[in-house]
């Protein structure tokens, strides 16, 4: 049996007190659970303590025995501690000055407060008609991605026809209080909201349960942990936050619902494995060659050589604080190593701001491509991937071409930001753990492809061009077999089986 404790009940975390495990059969209570007392000093080795909110605030889970001489009970004791201010004392407000209040000064509650007024005083003037959807991104500051699949693949079907579409999209650095009250009254009067990334501000606000709101996240399968899956460790996410409001997430296949369910705090059943829609852009034949002939028109001194696409993660909690050490990259010795054979485009992540250091006496093969419009229409030109712990993985393996993971930092990261699986046992490639490694790989041309295969079967359910269809006809606007409970949509077991008319299963998808 397991127990998620940061998802207990209603999405929220099991609440303060001792509890007893107790069997029912048929309605019928069993005895409580009891111990091996042979084993009672594993009690409180698996006893936890996960701090949270900036280490302000812990949940300690521990466990022990009943006071019972006898017929001793298994029991599990769960606190939730947070820490005060200063001397016991709230840290005094900063007043505005006359008569002009500045939202920045208010204290946290009191914006909380003040937005959720606003939300619900705009969904009652201008209630949602059932024909509202919002794409929004918070990371973004236009359509891409899932949502720009989704999106288009709408238009195609013309269902803009039939429902009113309104758009936000901002960055951090383009945020001020007008677009939050915008993007507020949207989220107010808006039937369905789909956004690609985290989302802050739903953290926030108290969404209506008559709303939908569909997580079209932007990773495919990588291997970092993310959200709840990280629970108490360094940049873990607060018991209750933005994640925990979704009504759906997608995901590309059934192997991968309790990993996203457990990343987002959600249930199992609010995960929907529908397919990644931008896959059905990049599975395009003639997209693929069009992305092909107009790549090389535009840099047509790349022909002839060998691609390698350098897309690492970002190192850091979030975007605030987003870096990657380039000392790591001796950019004279990767020149050398290219020579004539190879030219090297650095992609680093939209979080890290500070370009690759690349000297001017290599710019003719190590390039900065930060600029290109799509990653993924860049690794239909990739020759070899050198990534670490991206989901870049994800679309690049559809292809069978190599990857070499250049994991100078495995093993902290390991601990610091931890993984969902197995990192050494299930990267699809060649594992460098030195530059030097790198290198001589890259040379030798040292790719192992025999994990691939298995990647591509536990990621993917579909390998077709119909995500954005199940996503729109199951999740947006079908008769998808939804229910609410508990002021959630829940999912009922009315989702197809892997193969649907037209699609191809991935046993038989032949090599690209």
């Amino acid at each position: 049996m397991d127990i998620n404790v940061t998802n207990f009940e209603n999405r929220r975390q099991v609440p303060n007190g001792t509890w007893r495990i107790v069997p029912v059969v048929d309605g019928e209570q069993l005895p409580g659970a009891t111990f091996d007392l042979k084993a009672t000093e594993t009690l409180d080795v698996s006893s936890r303590v996960f701090l949270y909110d900036r280490n302000r605030s812990v949940y300690v889970i521990s466990f022990g025995l009943s006071d019972d001489d006898e017929n001793p009970e298994f029991l599990m004791r769960t606190y939730q501690l947070f820490r005060g201010g200063g001397g016991g004392k709230k840290p005094k407000t900063k007043k505005p000055i006359g008569k002009r209040i500045a939202l920045k000064v208010l204290p946290r509650a009191r914006r909380r407060k003040l937005a959720n007024r606003f939300y619900w005083a705009a969904r009652r003037v201008n209630p949602p008609r059932g024909n509202k959807i919002l794409f929004a991104s918070e990371m973004r500051t236009g359509l891409g991605g899932n949502l720009a699949r989704v999106h288009d693949r709408m238009i195609e079907r013309d269902l803009d026809k039939k429902y009113k579409f309104n758009h936000s999209f901002r960055i951090p650095s383009t945020a001020n209080k007008w677009s939050t009250l915008r993007l507020i009254y949207l989220l107010a009067t808006s039937d369905t909201v789909l956004m690609d990334d985290y989302f802050g501000l739903l953290g926030n606000l108290t969404i209506s349960p008559e709303t939908k709101i569909i997580q079209l996240w932007h990773a495919g399968s990588g291997f970092k942990a993310v959200g709840y899956s990280r629970f108490g460790k360094y940049g873990s996410p607060k018991l209750s936050n933005a994640h925990r409001k979704y009504t759906y997430v997608i995901t590309g296949s059934k192997h991968l619902v309790p990993v996203y369910a457990e990343a987002f705090g959600v249930e199992e059943s609010a995960v929907v494995p529908t397919g990644l829609p931008r896959i059905d852009t990049f599975l395009n034949e003639e997209h693929s060659q069009k992305v092909t002939e107009d790549f090389f028109a535009s840099y047509p001194q790349f022909r002839g050589k060998k691609i390698v696409l350098f897309a690492p993660t970002f190192r850091g909690k979030s975007i605030s604080d987003a870096h990657y050490d380039y000392d790591r990259i001796d950019f004279e010795k990767l020149h050398e190593v290219c020579g004539d054979k190879y030219v090297v485009l650095f992609r680093m992540h939209h979080f890290i701001s500070e370009p690759p250091p690349i000297p001017e006496e290599y710019s003719d093969r190590l390039v900065d491509f930060a600029s290109f419009p799509d990653t993924n229409d860049l690794l239909h030109v990739t020759d070899v991937l050198v990534t670490d712990y991206s989901s870049v993985i994800y679309e690049y393996t559809l292809l069978d071409k190599p990857i070499l993971f250049y994991a100078y930092d495995k093993d902290t990261y390991s601990v610091i930001r931890g993984f969902h699986r197995d990192y050494d046992s299930v990267a699809p490639g060649t594992i460098c753990v030195t530059f030097d490694d790198l290198l001589k790989a890259l040379q030798d041309e040292d790719f192992d492809l025999s994990k691939v295969e298995e990647f591509r079967r536990e990621n993917f359910d579909f390998v077709d061009t119909n995500s954005a269809d199940r996503v729109i006809d199951w999740l947006v606007v079908g008769d998808h077999g939804g229910r609410e409970t508990g002021g959630r949509h829940q999912w009922l077991d009315t989702v197809p089986d892997n193969t649907a008319v037209g699609d191809q299963p991935l046993s038989d998808q032949s090599e690209e």
